[in-house]
């Protein structure tokens, strides 16, 4: 055995060498040919076959002699060439170093020495660099530094001598543009014009040339006497004495302002399409926003104003700045700020014209009402532009600077876009935002309503299945609510559930759910509690945050309620039995004398026994072979042809019969029995999609759902390989479903799973969407094929109107990411209708089959082959 092990952990020591060697010339510039000492080319790098020009079926001979007759052709001496590749081959243990000239100009160094193993010659390696640039580049210098003082009278850079010390030992006229002539005369330190934050940099990659003779291109901005910034783009050169040291340095700069600028409006424009792609809400959007701009575009500090209607100012909602002090101390006096219609200024100019505006220096300009705010921060240069919505004006971009800015016409112009990019972001959210709203909210309490709290118990409901936790639903129903109701109008009522829903929340943590579930009847959902005591302070919180007095409209009301308590999974696993079992407990407590709370009582006992001998019983399944998959076909909206089939697991207990997946999978969850069960549930689906596919012409795609802890597996990858190899499926025919929740958990260690798995050609799918919390930018990030519409939204289609407007939302939301989109739970011919009028691509759901055991799925699918080919 460690023999063995010795063996394979050399041969990976072994591939891991081959693996460096083969990057290591594939990552040099240099073109590397090996030769061995029968003339076979043992190896060469991408670059040998480029700068030589060599195409793939001369290299592919193998033959040293077919690649040299072909190059021949490119040379100056082709004759030479040839005679010093015979003669270092009549001497295979000397080295060699030439220049070979081309006749298209090009200059190769070419370096030979033998290869060499244990000492004895095993073949020549040639190496081979393109020196054409560096040759030509040392002409030029020569030449150059001959034309040195002329071409300085006559370019328009910035030409400069200067000693070893950075003083000034010559200028050219060119910098009269910038500086008077006692600002840079000869003499003076050529440093002093360069910013303060640049100067230090400036200054070592100066010495770093002196002392390394060497030049490279470096950025630095100007600072002019008036204030304002130019940048500087320059490379130094050094001159040597006769001694071969340094002495002086000519430097060759040039003005990119307008280049740094554009480059600076270019990244702004993108970066900020880019947040709003992604952004979800104005919140989210704006704060990026001024960051960008800012950053992007060398502004200390941004803001965002917007119209207040209670204070009828014009008010700052949003701030950015940089970590200075001065500066962040305008940006806290600002966010004080309310511009009354009075007052004058950059933001309320810009307000009223709908137009930007610039100004070079805020701390002499008189209509900058916050001339003495910004004065003492050092800030100077300022513009702001527009939100605009067609020709309303939505709010106020604000920019300042420490630097006196000139004004930037192209800035300007581009900003009237990004205004109307940003308004129409703007509008667009806040019609999302209202249209959301009302599908999940009650339109009088400002509570969720039924369909949110469904969408929220279930992702509690998973989330408790998966960490094995507890969780609570509390049922209240006012106690003489109808008395009241009836007695005071409902006009009344109505704001008394208004403030009864106030005041339930404060009665609730943030992470708890409480809704409205209709007429006088709320419903909570507690989550991470660790004893029942925890309940019964909220119960009683509740209990005594009613029984104040509600005073409204002169009238003082006093309410009660009645609270029900039921416990999962003590008292129910899924939210129909909690509900009912809270309900019950609800209405016992009304009988016992109202303004009381109870917990649900049932038969724990029979439940937790069933509940042992179920896990028991599922220890020894599998290798009993007691599972079974069942297959639900998906069917193509437009032609009716099944396209595939979802795998779905069935327990054959043996006392208890037919069991569906919600009977025991929460069990193989908890003790881990779902990582090998969801290994042969893989296999099983991939080798019957195999055998049926057999059977059709058309391709044929099986779905399987992954659990949590598959999802997390490390050898989840190495399953799936071996699942398609036993079966010989190919990857694009099996599709692996995942739950929203499950990617959103860890969305950054999901994303690389994920790619893994669609490196290797299998198909991905959302399964459930809608339930869970993902949103169209972390959507698109994702590599996924699919999306599967939970039936939770089809089974109201098309009455509930609420649900018809998410689902739109949703098949929208596909179409523009260029997703498939799948609808489960479609029962009837009208919700069929519905999903193909609005662009759904397939279905799955008893309108076509229930799920059926793959002797009947054979027999559907060739039925349905029938009917497709006639």
């Amino acid at each position: 055995m460690r023999k063995g092990t010795t063996l394979a952990s050399a041969e990976v020591d072994h591939r891991n060498s081959l693996s460096l060697l083969s990057a290591t010339l594939e990552c040099t510039a240099d073109g590397v040919l090996v030769v061995d000492n029968f003339g076979n080319i043992t190896t060469y790098n991408r670059q040998f076959a480029e700068m030589w020009r060599v195409p793939p079926d001369v290299l592919s001979t193998r033959a040293d002699s077919q690649v040299l007759n072909f190059v021949l052709g490119q040379l100056k001496d082709p004759v030479r060439f040839r005679e010093k590749v015979k003669e270092l081959y009549s001497h295979p243990t000397r080295e060699s170093f030439d220049t070979i000239e081309f006749r298209d100009g090009r200059i190769f160094e070419r370096y030979s020495r033998p290869q060499l193993v244990e000492g004895r010659t095993i073949g020549r390696v040639w190496s081979f660099r393109d020196v054409t640039e560096h040759r030509r580049a040392v002409e030029q210098l020569r030449d150059s530094e001959e034309r040195f003082r002329l071409i300085a009278e006559n370019v328009g850079d910035l030409v400069a001598l200067v000693d070893v010390e950075g003083r000034r030992i010559y200028n050219s006229p060119s910098y009269r543009a910038f500086f008077k002539n006692n600002e840079v005369k000869a003499g003076s330190d050529s440093f002093r014009e360069i910013h303060p934050d640049d100067r230090d940099r400036i200054k070592a990659a100066f010495r770093e040339t002196v002392q390394t003779g060497i030049g490279k291109r470096i950025e630095f901005r100007f600072l002019l006497a008036d204030g304002s910034v130019r940048y500087i783009e320059s490379e130094g050169r050094v001159i040597r004495d006769g001694a071969g040291r340094v002495n002086k340095v000519v430097l060759v700069s040039r003005d990119i302002s307008e280049r740094k600028r554009a480059e600076q409006r270019e990244r702004m424009e993108h970066a900020v399409t880019r947040v709003l792609s992604e952004a979800d809400t104005l919140a989210d959007a704006v704060p990026k926003i001024l960051q960008t701009i800012c950053e992007t575009l060398s502004w200390d500090c941004g803001a965002r104003w917007s119209m207040d209607e209670r204070k009828r100012a014009i008010c700052c909602v949003e701030t950015w700045s940089i970590p200075d002090k001065a500066v962040s101390g305008f940006v806290s006096d600002i966010q004080q700020t309310a511009l009354q219609p009075t007052q004058r200024g950059l933001v309320r100019q810009v307000w009223v014209s709908g137009a930007p505006h610039w100004i070079r220096d805020v701390s002499r300009d008189e209509g900058f009402q916050r001339m003495t705010l910004a004065a003492k921060a050092g800030l100077h240069g300022a513009f702001a532009f527009p939100i605009l919505a067609g020709n309303v004006t939505l709010g106020v971009l604000e920019f300042l600077s420490r630097e006196i800015r000139n004004p930037d016409s192209s800035l300007l112009q581009m900003v009237r876009v990004i205004g109307s990019q940003i308004g129409q972001f703007m509008a667009r959210k806040q019609a999302e935002e209202n249209l959301l709203y009302v599908a999940t909210h009650d339109t009088l309490t400002g509570l969720p309503n039924r369909y949110m709290f469904n969408q929220r118990f279930a992702h509690a409901l998973n989330s408790a299945q998966r960490y094995q936790r507890s969780m609570a639903l509390l049922f209240l129903d006012l106690d003489r609510f109808k008395f009241v109701n009836d007695k005071l109008g409902h006009p009344f009522g109505d704001r008394l559930l208004t403030e009864v829903a106030g005041r339930l929340r404060l009665c609730l943590r943030e992470a708890d759910t409480i809704a409205r579930f209709g007429g006088d009847e709320f419903i909570a959902l507690i989550e991470d509690f660790t004893q029942t005591s925890d309940l019964i302070s909220v119960a009683q919180k509740i209990l005594h945050a009613l029984r104040w007095p509600f005073l409204l409209e002169g009238e003082s009301c006093h309410l009660t309620a009645s609270i029900g308590i039921s416990l999962y999974p003590a008292d129910g696993a899924d939210f129909a039995s909690l509900l009912k079992n809270a309900d019950i407990a609800t209405r016992r407590a009304k009988e016992q004398g109202k303004n009381n709370y109870l917990f649900y009582s049932g038969d724990m006992n029979e439940h937790l026994s069933t509940r042992i001998a179920k896990e028991t019983q599922l220890q020894g399944a599998l290798q009993r072979n007691e599972f079974v998959l069942h297959y639900e076909p998906r069917v193509e909206i437009a032609t009716g042809r099944i396209t595939g089939m979802e795998a779905l697991i069935r327990w054959r207990h043996p006392k208890l019969g037919l069991l569906s997946p919600g009977e025991f999978i929460g069990f193989a969850e908890d003790n881990g029995l779902i990582i090998p069960i969801g290994a042969w549930v893989l296999r099983t689906a991939c080798a019957c999609c195999q055998k049926l596919q057999g059977r059709v012409s058309t391709p044929l795609t099986v779905s399987v759902n992954l659990s949590v802890r598959q999802f997390e597996d490390k050898h989840l990858l190495r399953e799936i390989e071996r699942a398609l190899s036993e079966s010989g499926l190919r990857p694009g025919n099996l599709e692996l479903e995942i739950t929203e929740s499950m990617v959103m958990q860890d969305l950054t260690s999901s994303k690389k799973i994920l790619e893994g798995v669609q490196a290797m050609g299998v198909r991905l799918a959302i399964d459930d969407f809608g339930t869970g919390f993902s949103h169209y930018a972390s959507l698109k990030e994702l590599p996924i094929n699919s999306i599967k519409i939970d039936r939770s939204f089809i089974e109201d289609i098309p009455h509930d109107l609420d649900i018809v407007a998410i689902t739109q939302t949703i098949l929208a939301m596909g179409q523009s990411l260029r997703l498939k989109v799948i609808a489960e739970g479609v029962e009837n011919r009208e919700q069929l209708e519905f999903l193909r009028a609005h662009g759904c691509h397939e279905f799955q759901g008893y309108y076509k089959s229930r799920p059926q055991s793959a002797e009947d799925f054979s027999r559907l699918l060739r039925e349905s082959s029938g009917l497709a080919a006639a």
